[in-house]
């Protein structure tokens, strides 16, 4: 099987969780690592699913005019003149919406800043991608950074610096780095 993968997949480890939720079914321990809902989907849900099929309302939803909004928002709300049509992704996840950044603007030998700890499918994306990723340590308890120490992680090969918020990410290209230490205001 591993010959029929490319060599960026078998560079690629299982991620912890998938590790943690294979030893939790070999021991038949509850898996805390993923979240398996044990209760029925309310009634509800299941009636608009049914209706949907039913109708043939099957089609993925076209995302002109989200685009618009979003960057009118971003404008009003951060001053942040963006282009409806070259600055949004749309994406079903999170994951995807990373790896369609990722494979977006990284290219072979690209480094990319991570803060550490990281989400776990960050390094997996930047991999295949052909990027390096570059762990740039957070001091605990409070996990802070120290700006000078931050600034000694950047080379010429540096592409892209991923930025993490508790719902979200932001990858900012290189020759965009000017901004990061405003990034509050940004986001």
């Amino acid at each position: 099987m591993d010959e029929k993968l490319s060599r960026a997949s078998r560079r690629l480890k299982a991620s912890p969780i998938q590790e943690l939720s294979h030893l939790a079914e070999r021991c038949g321990a509850i898996n805390l690592a993923e979240g398996f809902p044990d209760f029925p989907a309310p009634p509800h849900l299941k009636a608009a699913a049914v209706s949907a099929i039913s109708n043939n309302f099957n089609q993925y939803r076209h995302v002109q005019g989200i685009c618009e909004i979003l960057a009118t928002k971003m404008n009003e709300t951060s001053g942040i003149a963006v282009n409806a049509l070259t600055d949004f992704v749309i994406c079903c996840g999170q994951s995807e919406a990373f790896a369609a950044t990722i494979f977006a603007i990284v290219d072979p030998g690209d480094e990319v800043l991570l803060f550490d700890p990281a989400y776990e499918t960050y390094e997996s994306c930047i991999l295949l991608a052909g990027g390096i990723p570059v762990y740039v340590p957070l001091t605990p308890p409070n996990w802070s950074l120290n700006k000078d120490e931050f600034m000694k992680y950047f080379t010429s090969r540096t592409k892209a610096l991923v930025l993490n918020r508790i719902l979200s990410f932001r990858v900012i290209q290189a020759n965009d780095a000017n901004i990061v230490w405003d990034v509050e205001k940004h986001l």
